[in-house]
């Protein structure tokens, strides 16, 4: 009777098990397990639809990442002139425009939900 009590234990502590990682959840995305990737991969797209800036979110998914570059500002030749010169410069975080701010945010978002999703033995 015992041997069947642990067989029946395993089976319910793997369904149990199964069944979390397939669910996810509002704020865990669904984990990634072997021979699953189609309906993981389904259930990840259903999960970010849950998030306030998904549509961003998707984009940064089909897309390259955003991608600092030198550019260009006018600045006064001296204090206080009326004549400008051109300035280049190295983009950074702090120095772009929100939208791109919001999507290099959306684009960390959505590495952390795929890493959040894959365990560490995929």
């Amino acid at each position: 009777m015992s041997n069947t009590n642990n067989i029946m234990q395993t089976q319910t502590s793997n369904a149990l098990h199964n069944a979390i990682m397939e669910a996810g959840g509002k704020d865990r995305p669904p984990m990634l397990a072997p021979g699953n990737y189609v309906q993981w991969k389904s259930r990840i797209k259903r999960y970010i639809d849950t998030k306030p800036n998904n549509e961003l979110i998707h984009y940064c998914l089909q897309n390259p990442p955003y991608k600092f570059k030198w550019t260009e500002k006018s600045v006064p030749v001296a204090e206080g002139s009326s004549k400008t010169t051109t300035e280049g410069y190295m983009e950074n975080y702090k120095n772009v425009s929100q939208d791109i701010r919001d999507q290099l945010n959306a684009e960390a978002e959505a590495v952390q939900i795929i890493l959040t999703g894959i365990d560490n033995d995929i």
